[in-house]
C-alpha cells in the first residue's frame, strides 16, 4: 500500500477507531459478550457495528477497507465473521508513511 493510500484510508475516523479498539479488545469490548475469546478469534463484526453505532452496510464497508488493505485479518466461524489486527501489516504501513513524510 502506498503512503498516500494509507493516509487516505486512515482519514476516516471510524476506521481509525476500529483499529484502536482492536488493539485492546478485552478492554474496549469489556461490556460486550461473544461466544469465543477475543484473543483466539478477534472481535465479532456485530460487536464492532454496535460500538461504532453504524448500520451493518456502513460497518461492513469500513471493515472491508481495512481488510483489503491487509490491516485486519478476518476469520469466519459459522455465519459470523471475527476481525483482529494484523500487527505486521500495520507496522509496515506506518513505517512507509513515516519514511514518506520524512522525505518532504
Amino acid at each position: 500500500m502506498s503512503p498516500e493510500n494509507a493516509i487516505k484510508l486512515l482519514g476516516n475516523p471510524t476506521r481509525v477507531s476500529i483499529l484502536k479498539w482492536l488493539k485492546n479488545p478485552e478492554e474496549e469490548f469489556a461490556d460486550y459478550s461473544q461466544l469465543f475469546p477475543f484473543e483466539k478469534y478477534g472481535v465479532c463484526a456485530s460487536l464492532i457495528q454496535d460500538k461504532a453505532g453504524l448500520s451493518q452496510p456502513a460497518t461492513s464497508l469500513c471493515l472491508k477497507s481495512l481488510h483489503d488493505a491487509g490491516l485486519l485479518e478476518a476469520i469466519k466461524v459459522g455465519k459470523w465473521t471475527y476481525y483482529r489486527r494484523s500487527e505486521f501489516r500495520i507496522k509496515k504501513m506506518t513505517d512507509a508513511v513515516i519514511i514518506s513524510l520524512q522525505q518532504l
